[in-house]
């Protein structure tokens, strides 16, 4: 089965969700109450989110990667699932909890990305996707992620999915097109807007004027 073929069969695994993957803050809810409450309903639907979250983060880099096996995919959504459901019960916002998951995936695929990078032979290294520079996590990461969050929560609810698949997941117009079922001068305008308002927020000026 090829990777889009199987995104399509996530598609349909996910769809038995009452919320979209991207719909955050009603995963949020769900994990809040399932944190609170322990239902066994709230917990099959906050691993159902998980795991098809996680999935699709990775299948999505490894269709636009290349060069990746199939069996580091499933390696890395397996590692990366684990890691979540260890730490989860330890997250302080119960209000965050599909924030910090995206947050967890893109470490998850720096670490993955720079260890294949050290120890693939030379004659591949060309062909996978070395991380990028504005990608890196340092000390002021962690701040502009919780003002990127805030900034994206603070959208209209209909921006909010195409903010997040573009600022945090780094996704291309035309996967976030394919995701939403938009077409692509659709999404040019939902980032037009998007755009608009982080460089009017103060806290992501900066980071707004070097990269949009």
């Amino acid at each position: 089965m090829s990777y889009r073929t199987e995104l399509r069969s996530l598609d349909t695994l996910a769809a038995h969700l009452p919320f979209s993957l991207d719909e955050s803050e009603r995963v949020n809810e769900t994990y809040a109450r399932y944190a609170t409450k322990k239902r066994t309903p709230d917990a099959q639907m906050v691993d159902l989110w998980t795991y098809c979250y996680i999935r699709r983060y990775f299948l999505i880099k490894f269709i636009r990667s290349g060069g990746f096996r199939s069996s580091e995919l499933e390696q890395v959504v397996e590692s990366t699932y684990r890691k979540v459901d260890a730490a989860r019960s330890q997250l302080k916002h119960n209000d965050r909890y599909a924030q910090w998951v995206s947050v967890v995936c893109r470490n998850a695929f720096y670490n993955f990305v720079s260890r294949r990078l050290r120890f693939a032979p030379l004659e591949d290294v060309a062909e996978l996707e070395a991380p990028r520079a504005d990608v890196e996590l340092d000390v002021d990461s962690g701040a502009l992620f919780v003002a990127l969050a805030a900034a994206i929560d603070e959208l209209p609810p209909f921006l909010q999915p195409t903010a997040r698949m573009r600022y945090v997941e780094n996704l291309s117009y035309e996967e976030i097109g394919r995701i939403l079922g938009k077409r692509a001068p659709t999404i040019r305008s939902y980032i037009h807007k998007i755009c608009q308002r982080f460089r009017r927020n103060r806290e992501l000026a900066l980071w707004a004027e070097r990269y949009l």
